[in-house]
C-alpha cells in the first residue's frame, strides 16, 4: 500500500498540522489497536508487510488518527446490505432533487395559463428554483458540519416536503413563487449532504464505485418525473387551456405526486444512523462504535461464519485527542436568545472563512471555477437545446402557412377550427365564425363587414391594418391586443371571456419536452457507468479533464443539428460525456475537505454551481435566435476552461475521509 496519500491534509480531519502527536497502528495477535507515539521531527513509520485487503497497519503522518481509524473500522464492518439500504434512502433524496428541477418544463404551460404570467415571469420560475438551491446549499452544508449529516438532511428534506405541498395549492404567482423558493432552499442542501453522508459509510476502495451508482438515482428521478408528466398532464396547448378550468387542475396534482420522494426519504432516514465519521469528529466515540457495530451486524446477518458481534475491542482510539473542531451541535449557554443567535452566526461565518485560508484556499478557488464553468455550460445547453428545437419547429410550421390572397366570402359560415392560415387583402361580408378555434390565424389588410364571431378561442390570432364594421364579438377571447392598426366602427362586444389577457400559444406539444427530457436522463446511466469504470483507474483529475474536453468537443456538433433525430442523439452524447465528469467532480469535492469542513465546502461550491445555472440559463435563452456559432463557441470555450482548470486539482484517490 502506498505510504503517502495525496491531499492528506485536506481529506483527513485537519491533516498533520492539526495534531501535536501522531499515531501508529500496532499489530497484535488478535487484531490492532491505536496508540500515540511521539516522533522526532520529520520522522515516519514504515508500512509493514501486507496487501490491500489487510487493515491499515500504519498511520501516515499526513493523515489524521480519526481518518485512519474510520477507514479501518469501515473495512472491518464490511460493505453490503447496510450500504445498499443507505444508498436506497439517500437515492430517494436525489430523486426529490431531480424532481425539484425537472418539473419546471412540464408545468410551465399550465402555470402560464392559470397564473397569467408573461415570458419574463416564466423565466423566473426556473430562476427562483436555482436561487433557492444556491441559498440552501450554503446554509445546510454549514449546518451539516455542525449538527450532523442525518439530522440536517432530515430537516432539509422536511422543509422541501412541506413547501412542495404548499406550492401545489398556491393560487397566485407571488404565493407560488414564495413556496417554490422555500422548497428549493430545502432541497438545496441535499446534494452536498447526501453524497457526503454516503461517502462516510464507505471505505476508500468502494467509494467511487458506490457514489457512481448513487448518481443513477438522479437519472431515475428524472425518468420517473417524465413518466408521471406523460400520464397526468395534458399533451397539447389546447388541452392545457381546457384542463385549466378544473377546480384542482392536473399540474397541481402533478406537483403533489412529485413531492412524495421527499416524504419517502424522510421516513427512510428515521431508521438510519448518523455518519460514524461525523460522530468521531464530534467526540461521540461511543455512538460511532455503535454505528460500526450496526453496520457489521447488518452486513453479516446472512453469514453464519462471521463473528456474532463486531470486535470493538480490537480497535481503540488513542487516549489523547485534540479538542474543539467546531462540530459540536450544542453551543455554550448564552445569556439570551440573541446571544445564542450571535454565537451561531459567528460559528457559521468562521467555518465559511476557513475555506479561504491555507491550506484550503487553492482547492476552493479551483473548485469554484470548475463548478461554475461546468454548470454554466451544462444548464446553458439544457436551456438552449429545447428552445432551439422549438424554434426550428416554429420555422417549419410557418413554412406551411396557407396564404389566401384576394379572396371574397359572402354569407359563408365557418364552423370548423382554422389553423395556420393567413388571409391577405380578403373581403368577408355577412359571414359567421361559430364555436371554433383560431390557431395562428391572421387577417392582414382585410375588410370585415357584418360578420359574427361567436364562442371563439384563439391563439396567436391577429387583425392587422383591417377595416371591421357592423360586426359582433360574442363570447370570444379576442381583446384589444389582437387588433393592430385597425379601423373599427359599430362593433358589438358581448360577454367577453374573462381570464388571462396573455396570448397563449396552442402550439405546445408535451411529447417533444418528454422526449428531450427522457434522452437527457437516460444518458446519465451510461455516463455513471463510464465514470465508475474509469475513475479509480485513471484518477479523479483525469476523468474530470477528459469529460470536460469531450463535452467541449461535442459542443462543436451544434453546427450539425438539422433534424429532431440528430438533435436528440446530440443531447444524449453531450449528457453522457458531461455526467461522467460531473460524478468525478462530486467525489473530488468530498475528498478535498476535512470532515469538519466537508459539507461546508461542498455546499458553498454547489451554491456556485446553482449560480452558474442561473447565468447559463439567462445567457443561452437569449442566444436561441442567434447564429448557432455563438452558443457553439460559448459552450466549447467555457467547458474548455473548466477542463484546463481541472488539471490543477490535486489527485484525491488516496485520501481517507
Amino acid at each position: 500500500m502506498p505510504g503517502r496519500h495525496g491531499m492528506g491534509g485536506a481529506g483527513g480531519s485537519g491533516g498533520g498540522t492539526s495534531y501535536s502527536e501522531s499515531a501508529a497502528l500496532v499489530r497484535s495477535t488478535e487484531g490492532m489497536s491505536y496508540t500515540d507515539e511521539d516522533r522526532q521531527a520529520g520522522g515516519s513509520v514504515a508500512p509493514r508487510d501486507g496487501g490491500e485487503e489487510e487493515l491499515m497497519d500504519y498511520v501516515d503522518s499526513d493523515v489524521s488518527v480519526l481518518a485512519q481509524f474510520h477507514e479501518d473500522a469501515i473495512r472491518q464492518a464490511g460493505c453490503g446490505y447496510s450500504q445498499w439500504l443507505l444508498m436506497l434512502v439517500s437515492g430517494l433524496g436525489l430523486v426529490a432533487d431531480a424532481a425539484e428541477l425537472l418539473v419546471i418544463p412540464f408545468i410551465l404551460p399550465s402555470a402560464e395559463v392559470e397564473l397569467c404570467i408573461n415570458a419574463s415571469q416564466k423565466t423566473w420560475l426556473s430562476g427562483i428554483t436555482f436561487l433557492g438551491m444556491m441559498v440552501g446549499g450554503v446554509v445546510w452544508g454549514n449546518l451539516s458540519d455542525r449538527m450532523g449529516r442525518r439530522r440536517t438532511l432530515l430537516s432539509a428534506l422536511g422543509v422541501n416536503a412541506v413547501f412542495s405541498v404548499i406550492a401545489a395549492f398556491m393560487p397566485t404567482y407571488g404565493t407560488f413563487m414564495t413556496a417554490r423558493f422555500c422548497s428549493a432552499v430545502g432541497i438545496g442542501g441535499l446534494l452536498p449532504i447526501v453524497f457526503t453522508y454516503c461517502s462516510e459509510f464507505l471505505c476508500k476502495a468502494d467509494r467511487s464505485k458506490y457514489l457512481s451508482r448513487l448518481l443513477t438515482f438522479w437519472a431515475l428521478g428524472g425518468i420517473l418525473v417524465t413518466f408521471i408528466a406523460s400520464v397526468m398532464l395534458p399533451q397539447t396547448g389546447i388541452g392545457v387551456v381546457i384542463e385549466n378550468k378544473e377546480h384542482f387542475s392536473a399540474w397541481h396534482q402533478f406537483l403533489l405526486v412529485c413531492s412524495l420522494p421527499s416524504l419517502a426519504a424522510i421516513i427512510g432516514l428515521v431508521f438510519l444512523p448518523e455518519s460514524p465519521r461525523f460522530l468521531l469528529e464530534a467526540g461521540r466515540e461511543v455512538e460511532a462504535m455503535m454505528v460500526y457495530q450496526k453496520i457489521y451486524k447488518t452486513n453479516n446477518m446472512n453469514n453464519p461464519t462471521a463473528h456474532a458481534q463486531y470486535q470493538l475491542s480490537e480497535l481503540e482510539l488513542p487516549s489523547k485527542r485534540p479538542s474543539g473542531r467546531g462540530v459540536s451541535s450544542t453551543p455554550p449557554p448564552g445569556k439570551s436568545v440573541l446571544a445564542d443567535m450571535t454565537y451561531s452566526i459567528e460559528m457559521f461565518w468562521n467555518s465559511f472563512l476557513q475555506l479561504f485560508v491555507q491550506p484550503h484556499l487553492p482547492v476552493t478557488l479551483l473548485l469554484i471555477v470548475l463548478w461554475f464553468t461546468a454548470s454554466f455550460g451544462y444548464y446553458g445547453m439544457r436551456t438552449w437545446f429545447p428552445d432551439y428545437k422549438k424554434l426550428v419547429s416554429t420555422w417549419e410550421y410557418d413554412a406551411r402557412t396557407s396564404l389566401i390572397t384576394n379572396a371574397t366570402y359572402d354569407g359563408h359560415a365557418f364552423n370548423t377550427s382554422v389553423e395556420n392560415v393567413r388571409w391577405i387583402d380578403s373581403f368577408f361580408k355577412n359571414c359567421s365564425f361559430h364555436h371554433l378555434t383560431f390557431n395562428h390565424v391572421s387577417f392582414d389588410n382585410c375588410t370585415v363587414e357584418d360578420v359574427r364571431f361567436e364562442i371563439i378561442k384563439s391563439s396567436r390570432t391577429y387583425f392587422r391594418n383591417s377595416v371591421i364594421k357592423d360586426s359582433r364579438f360574442v363570447d370570444t377571447d379576442l381583446s384589444d391586443q389582437h387588433f393592430e392598426n385597425c379601423l373599427m366602427s359599430n362593433i358589438t362586444v358581448l360577454s367577453l371571456s374573462t381570464g388571462c389577457p396573455l396570448d397563449f400559444d396552442y402550439n405546445i406539444r408535451l411529447d417533444e419536452v418528454l422526449i428531450g427530457q427522457m434522452a437527457g436522463q437516460v444518458a446519465i446511466l451510461p455516463g455513471a457507468v463510464l465514470s465508475a469504470l474509469a475513475i479509480d483507474k485513471l484518477g479523479r483529475v483525469k476523468v474530470i479533464g477528459l469529460s470536460m474536453y469531450l463535452s467541449s468537443l461535442t459542443a462543436i456538433g451544434i453546427w450539425l443539428l438539422y433534424s429532431d433525430r440528430v438533435m436528440d442523439l446530440y443531447g444524449f452524447v453531450f449528457n453522457m460525456f458531461f455526467i461522467s465528469g460531473w460524478n468525478a467532480i462530486e467525489i473530488a469535492t468530498i475528498e478535498s475537505y476535512p470532515t469538519h469542513l466537508r459539507t461546508t465546502g461542498y455546499g458553498f461550491v454547489s451554491g456556485i454551481f446553482r449560480l452558474g445555472g442561473i447565468l447559463g440559463t439567462v445567457t443561452f435563452s437569449n442566444l436561441v435566435s442567434a447564429s448557432r456559432v455563438v452558443p457553439m463557441l460559448t459552450t466549447a470555450a467555457v467547458l474548455l476552461v473548466g477542463g484546463i482548470v481541472s488539471l490543477k486539482l490535486p489527485e484525491t484517490y488516496f485520501v481517507l475521509l
